[in-house]
């Protein structure tokens, strides 16, 4: 039998081998609370991002990496067209890296439907009812959801009120969205521009558009390539309609004839020969700070101009972009954290509109920031009229067809401006080779 001496031992002995694994999971806990790894090893992520979002995730990470110490995040900066390319490829391999990638709302839906991104449904489930409802969409298939919405694009008109006085019209943000209420509207600003001042309403290339403005247009009266229920639609009377108002202001010489967002066309906003911008609010950075940064004061935003007064939806959206994880990801969890720090905290959603011209897709009406002043844009609360704008935006998706019908739509330009094509034909011969393209219907 075992002496009495011994079973003290012994049970001293547990005792403290006791008190060391609670002292141990207790750290553990402390460590994980503070933002530690489960494991309390080192994790690096790999984001795969461009250069403009990228400048407003450097804004949180002082405080992602005090939250997270034990996350190293490397950031690999492209050209968005090419990180859609390269994670194409990428993802046919099984590849663990990127763990996160940056994606435009444009491109998210074909992303999606490759079956390369990671089911964060139910990790989702809280910010469903914070953010803008056509921004999740794109980011759902089969009634899950594989992508946080971050920024939207809601469309504004950004306009020069020294070319607007000098064509005799208002300057007032106000009175200029009295005055500009309708696209007929526009049209009679446009012609009064080119009058007095020479120059050009806004800036589009004929034969290469981006279809920027022809899309926010269509988008602001739940028109699009497609309808709700998947049809082709673009050969449509109504669309007809929209690409029969543009092609008439180009005819006009009332266009500056520049692809939208190339150094032509800033250098057209640079030289003032661009009298408005009706785009994305995300525009606001690039005006001041790339293309005309010497022109303090000379700026000022209002609401784009409708159809018709009597329509709905005053609003459109014009890109905008999301977070998603790599479905081969070795490291799901932390990716997540790194997200949800990011995207689903409104202080630094606020950080990152204020700071790097992000306007969030998170509904944040009630914040200050929307009310402060802009200097550069003569004083006025520009968030103001995006918030606006984001609230009276028609709940429409890119789907994930949209890359070739944008392409397909600048082929139309160009039949019409370079082969005398009528509106009509060309667009119809658009439809037929997105029919056969897509099996649409």
């Amino acid at each position: 039998m075992m002496g009495k001496k011994r079973i003290i031992y012994v049970l001293v002995a547990c005792l403290m081998i006791s008190l060391l694994a609670t002292a141990c999971s207790s750290n553990e806990n402390k460590n994980t609370a503070a933002g530690q790894t489960e494991s309390g090893k080192k994790v690096k992520l790999v984001v795969w991002t461009w250069e403009t979002a990228k400048d407003g995730l450097d804004l949180n990470m002082e405080a992602f990496k005090a939250k997270y110490p034990n996350i190293e995040v490397e950031f690999q900066n492209m050209k968005s067209t090419d990180l859609y390319s390269k994670y194409l490829i990428t993802s046919n391999t099984g590849d663990a890296v990127p763990d996160i990638i940056t994606v435009e709302s444009t491109n998210l839906a074909q992303i999606v439907q490759i079956d390369s991104l990671l089911d964060i449904t139910d990790k989702v489930a809280p910010y469903k009812e914070k953010m803008s409802p056509y921004k999740w969409e794109d980011a759902t298939k089969d009634g899950k959801t594989y992508a946080m919405p971050w920024d939207s694009g809601p469309v504004v008109m950004f306009y020069r009120n020294d070319l607007f006085a000098q064509a005799g019209l208002p300057t007032d943000p106000v009175e200029v969205a009295q005055k500009i209420q309708t696209w007929d509207d526009y049209y009679q600003a446009a012609k009064l521009v080119k009058e007095k001042t020479g120059a050009f309403m806004y800036g589009d290339s004929k034969t290469n558009s981006s279809n920027r403005v022809f899309e926010s247009m269509m988008w602001q009266r739940g028109l699009w390539y497609f309808d709700d229920q998947g049809k082709v639609a673009v050969d449509s009377p109504e669309v007809k309609e929209v690409a029969e108002y543009l092609i008439k202001m180009q005819k006009e010489n009332l266009v500056f004839d520049a692809r939208a967002n190339t150094d032509q066309w800033g250098n057209g906003i640079r030289d003032g020969q661009i009298a408005t911008v009706v785009g994305g609010s995300w525009h606001d950075a690039i005006i001041e700070n790339q293309y005309s940064p010497s022109d303090n004061g000379k700026w000022s935003v209002a609401m784009m101009p409708k159809w018709s007064k009597d329509d709905k939806y005053s609003g459109a959206n014009q890109g905008g972009s999301n977070m998603a994880i790599n479905k081969n990801s070795k490291h799901p969890e932390e990716a997540w954290q790194f997200i949800e720090f990011m995207l689903g905290s409104e202080e630094n959603q606020v950080k990152m509109m204020s700071e790097a011209g992000l306007f969030p897709a998170m509904m944040i009406d009630n914040n200050p920031a929307i009310d402060e002043p802009s200097t550069y844009f003569n004083n006025q609360a520009i968030r103001k009229v995006y918030a606006e704008s984001l609230a009276n935006t028609y709940p429409l998706a890119y789907t994930s067809d949209f890359p070739m019908a944008n392409k397909l739509m600048t082929d139309v330009w160009a039949k019409v401006f370079l082969n005398n094509a009528s509106p009509e034909q060309a667009l119809k011969d658009m439809a037929d080779e997105l029919r056969s393209k897509t099996k649409r219907e």
